[in-house]
């Protein structure tokens, strides 16, 4: 334990009880005295010995602001698409931002939730944000900027199931037709190989073997590579996009590699007329065009698609209306029953008991 000067800061130097080292600042020269200095340090030294210290009361408040600043480091070195954490962070620091970690509570958190559903967000939204907040308050807790986790005892958003979009034969054309010649191969790609959005994007032309036909997904979600077979009609389209490359990246616009679809993809739904829709559910199409179109089986299907789990599979690959009539069609088809006509049957109905036997018998109890 001792007392020394380091700038123009004094601090004291102790040993916690289970043995870890601890310098803190008590303050500064122009304001305490070295003889002050040293009384903090015996009034440290005796709350250990009485075991009332508190390490979180010694520590420097840490803001979410620095918090938000190291995870965002952190996402980029650990995540495939740390732009998302970007994007969903947002909404968090404009909340949370100059407030000390050890002050958002779980009623902070609640309120937080209150306010999201009150300017519009789904419940699928406010939900993504709140679980990239408890990533950030895990990782806070491992690193030792926080000791609990208040969004751990928050209840999510409860998510209304509803059958996934998928995209008719027409729609797809008329979405195709209404794209920009840079987006109609990417398109195309999503709609025969399933394929997910960063996916395509990081296609470059040493994962297409264009001889065997095939297209090699090294960078998949599930960190799994996974082979997909090209039809003619896809080869065809990117055979003509290699005479004009200029770069590794398949998909590019204007010489560059393509980073989003954002603005093109939106452009081109407002042109085309086609209800609400993303780009992803020409994938939810994919699934479901082999699944309940060409029956093929699931196995298959799932390597295809990089599944790992079947249940996440039967979500994409959910029964389309007109498939479901049909079913019920040829139920009813082959139900047969021998209809019976009553409407020829004259005969009058006689009751066993006519009115003066009732009266007589009741006459007789």
């Amino acid at each position: 334990m001792g007392v020394y000067q380091k700038g123009n800061r004094w601090y004291i130097d102790y040993y916690l009880p289970e043995g870890r080292r601890k310098r803190e600042v008590v303050g500064h020269v122009d304001k305490i005295t070295r003889s002050l200095a040293e009384k903090a340090l015996k009034a440290r030294a005796g709350e250990i010995v009485q075991g009332k210290f508190n390490l979180e009361k010694a520590k420097k408040p840490i803001l979410f602001d620095k918090l938000l600043e190291r995870y965002l480091g952190w996402a980029k070195d650990n995540h495939k698409a740390p732009e998302n954490d970007t994007h969903l962070t947002k909404p968090l620091l404009a909340y949370f931002e100059g407030k000390t970690l050890s002050s958002i509570t779980p009623w902070l958190v609640e309120k937080y939730k209150s306010e999201r559903k009150a300017q519009g967000k789904t419940p699928a939204t406010i939900n993504r944000e709140l679980t990239v907040l408890k990533r950030m308050f895990n990782l806070a807790c491992e690193w030792g900027l926080a000791t609990s986790n208040p969004v751990s005892r928050i209840k999510f958003m409860q998510i209304p199931k509803e059958i996934p979009r998928t995209l008719k034969d027409w729609e797809f054309a008329r979405l195709y037709q209404a794209a920009p010649s840079h987006l109609k191969p990417v398109l195309l790609t999503g709609y025969l190989t399933g394929m997910r959005k960063g996916e395509i994007l990081k296609l470059k032309w040493g994962d297409i073997d264009f001889e065997m036909g095939y297209i090699l997904v090294r960078d998949s979600k599930n960190n799994e590579a996974r082979a997909i077979p090209i039809d003619e009609t896809l080869k065809k389209e990117l055979l003509g996009l290699k005479e004009r490359a200029t770069c590794k990246y398949v998909f590019t616009y204007e010489g560059k590699p393509m980073k989003s679809l954002r603005r093109s993809w939106y452009t081109t739904l407002k042109h085309s007329g086609i209800d609400k829709c993303t780009f992803h559910h020409l994938r939810h199409t994919f699934a479901s065009n082999l699944v309940v179109g060409q029956k093929e089986d699931i196995i298959t299907v799932m390597e295809l698609t990089g599944h790992k789990d079947i249940r996440m599979l039967k979500r994409y690959s959910h029964t389309r209306e007109e498939y479901k009539k049909k079913a019920i069609k040829r139920l009813g088809d082959s139900l047969k029953l021998e209809v019976i006509d009553t409407s020829l049957d004259t005969t009058p109905f006689e009751p066993k008991f006519k009115e003066a036997d009732i009266i007589e018998l009741s006459k007789q109890k």
